[in-house]
């Protein structure tokens, strides 16, 4: 790497400093002994770290301008940031902590100095970035154990294979040599252009990953298929320098396919065209585009909302009806030609081709939902129902149907998360959103491996008193960059993905030990309670409630010190289940409260259903109460229902005197919230318990 650096004897190098600072630095660089630099210069305040479009291979900032606690520049390490002080106001380490390779003090800013300092960072540089590539490929093999590996030097056009790449295509005893021409020749020749062009896509940067399936040729002449997956690696200028990735035998499941292709084109249940149906459109429509700018199709996908709640109330058979009644209700809002498709479960697909604006997809979708608002008939039943759509279109010059459904599915998924009944038109902005989360969900799954979780404790009061009575355990992510990070930011994710079961089984170990071990060591902590939030997810486990009894037996922890609390949503998504797992766990002495209730179906059927022994009050009522308002009405009626039904109450995010002496008027038993602690990580938790008594009582009077 050195070699390379020596070699071209210059770098390209951005200034951000003052004027002062920024005319010597000037100076040094174009007095430098061997080096030729290409200098800009701007203000220290419009260094901007985070750009990638730019050209230069090296910043000269001010030291004054890094943070610690903020700066991170670069954080790829492509382009070393070198901080500079005319003053010996700075240190070494602290430059160092915000990111930056070396210092340049007073005495430093002189020609041979800078020009010295300038080459180490960008050696360094390089050796940081062999590291990096090398870390990629080994987690790369890491995931791609059975499959042929391959690795493309693109400097030099050759192509090592694996052993195992050889042997899915019998060409174990062949010298195939390392060309690329021992892939690409063997591949059908009416998949080399598209696997050419997907390659040719992800070097060029305008794709996260390589991904391709294929056909190539075995050694006894038939064709196998395979998907090709690969990654590029980059040098500190961003310059593709490497591909590696790997090839997976997937000729059994398109062997599948095929066997089901005459069958695929219909849906036996609603007599639409299938997935495969709108693929082959998207394949002509895109082609179409291609010929024609001005041609244009929109694609709108809609998801019913909810539907696993309704499927689980009414029943397989009648939810297939629906679906058929759905299916005709579609046809009707559509103009003859236009393809309405079921792409699969309660997921459907429409194709708007040769419109003459876009806005028509967003007018179909608003007459979709106005359909919907009226009822289904059922037998005697009549059932409502309402739908999530995403709509993307041609305008973002696609290149295959798969790259239109992905993001159509993006756009459906944030017209979910705006609520039911919403309809979402995909901008690049949601992909960058997609990718974030992906981003983020990788970190997750690195923080469960890395036991980067941990375990804060929100004290509960007996009101009137103060006296403590419990703790609700609550996760913090302690992320090794961001800090602590509140359960706001990923807890949705980690629900999506179902990293809420690792995630929710570490705290119900690490709560459970904390309260066992503070049971031991305080007296009067006899009676305190530990409560544990239990997920959708973890309910569905078939292995719950033995781990929980193995917790229990492990801690030795009584099962009367657990109060578990679930959603309101979380028991009616799957009742059948939870009426199952909750009945247990009552019968082992395991206490159950309903979280956030009043958020949702505040049903009473179904607290006597599943035995729930207490309810929590949400904040949002609770922030209303000594207000007239006719939220502030919901909380009496809980706290009545409570205790007509012989069940414990606690009302949630208490933060006024006022709030606590409405409440305590009210004869609500118990409270949590800023007014007595924040959530408190275990030694501050330790404290509260040793005063026991949280407030002097003075909110009374």
């Amino acid at each position: 790497m050195t070699r390379d650096v020596d070699k071209r004897r210059g770098a390209r190098v951005l200034v951000g400093a003052d004027s002062k600072l920024a005319a010597q630095l000037v100076d040094a660089l174009a007095q430098a002994p061997t080096w030729t630099f290409e200098v800009s210069v701007v203000h220290p305040t419009e260094v901007n770290f985070d750009r990638v479009d730019d050209d230069f291979e090296v910043y000269l900032v001010d030291a004054s301008t890094l943070d610690p606690h903020v700066s991170h520049p670069d954080t790829s390490g492509r382009r070393p940031v070198i901080a500079v002080c005319d003053e010996l106001e700075t240190s070494l380490d602290r430059v160092r902590a915000a990111g930056a390779f070396d210092l340049l003090g007073p005495e430093d800013i002189n020609p041979r100095t800078v020009e010295r300092t300038i080459r180490h960072a960008l050696e360094q540089a390089g050796a940081n970035a062999s590291l990096r590539n090398a870390k990629a490929r080994h987690d790369l093999l890491l995931r791609a154990a059975n499959d042929g590996l391959w690795e493309w030097n693109l400097d030099t056009d050759l192509v090592r294979y694996s052993s195992r790449w050889r042997q899915l295509f019998g060409l174990v005893d062949e010298d195939i040599g390392d060309s690329r021409e021992a892939w690409f020749s063997r591949v059908h020749h009416d998949d080399l252009p598209g696997l050419r062009a997907d390659i040719r896509a992800h070097i060029d940067g305008r794709s996260v990953i390589h991904q391709f399936e294929h056909r190539i040729r075995q050694r006894d002449g038939g064709f196998r298929w395979v998907l090709s997956r690969g990654l590029v690696h980059r040098d500190r200028w961003g310059r593709a320098v490497a591909l590696a990735g790997s090839l997976t035998d997937i000729n059994r499941r398109k062997r599948a396919e095929a066997l089901a292709a005459p069958h695929a084109l219909h849906d036996e249940l609603t007599g639409l065209p299938s997935r495969r149906v709108l693929i082959e459109r998207l394949d002509q429509a895109i082609a179409q585009t291609r010929r024609d700018p001005e041609f244009r199709f929109s694609v709108l996908f809609l998801n019913l909302d909810r539907f696993k709640v309704l499927n689980d109330s009414i029943g397989l058979d009648s939810a297939d009806r629906i679906l058929a009644q759905l299916a005709q209700r579609l046809r009707g809002c559509v103009a003859d030609g236009t393809l309405v498709c079921r792409y699969g479960g309660d997921e459907f697909a429409i194709l708007i081709e040769g419109h003459e604006e876009f806005a028509e997809a967003d007018a179909l979708a608003q007459t979709i939902h106005d359909n919907l608002r009226q009822p289904f008939e059922l037998d005697e039943q009549t059932i409502f129902t309402t739908a999530s759509i995403g709509i993307t279109n041609s305008a973002r010059n696609y290149e295959r149907p798969a790259e239109v459904i992905r993001d159509a599915g993006v756009a459906t998924s944030r017209a979910k998360r705006r609520g039911k009944s919403r309809s979402s038109t995909f901008d690049t902005a949601m992909r960058q959103e997609a990718l974030n989360t992906l981003r983020t969900q990788m970190q997750l799954r690195e923080a469960i491996v890395r036991q980067q979780f941990e375990v804060y404790y929100q004290p509960i009061v007996a009101l009137g008193s103060c006296r403590l009575t419990g703790f609700e355990a609550l996760v913090r992510w302690n992320h090794p960059k961001r800090g602590i990070i509140g359960p706001v930011e990923f807890i949705a994710l980690a629900e999506e993905t179902g990293l809420i079961v690792p995630i929710g089984q570490f705290v119900l170990r690490e709560a459970c030990s904390q309260m066992a071990t503070w049971r031991r060591r305080y007296a009067d902590a006899g009676d305190v309670s530990i409560s544990i939030n239990l997920s959708g997810h973890q309910l569905g486990s078939p292995t719950l409630v033995t781990d929980i009894e193995q917790v229990l037996e492990d801690t030795g922890l009584a099962a009367s010190a657990v109060k578990l609390e679930l959603t309101e949503s979380t028991l009616i998504d799957d009742p059948t289940t939870a009426t199952r797992i909750l009945g247990r766990l009552r019968d082992r002495g395991i206490k159950l409260y309903i979280d956030d209730f009043g958020t949702g179906y505040s049903s009473l059927s179904y607290l006597h259903r599943f035995a729930i022994d207490g309810l929590k009050i949400d904040k949002s009522f609770v922030d209303m109460v000594g207000r007239d308002d006719r939220k502030a009405a919901i909380v009496p009626s809980i706290v009545g229902l409570a205790h007509n039904l012989g069940m414990g109450v606690v009302a949630e995010g208490v933060e006024t005197p006022q709030q606590a002496r409405e409440l305590t008027l009210l004869d609500c038993a118990e409270a949590q919230g800023y007014l007595y602690s924040r959530p408190v990580p275990r030694d501050q938790a330790a404290a509260l318990i040793e005063r026991r008594i949280l407030c002097d009582g003075d909110y009374m009077r």
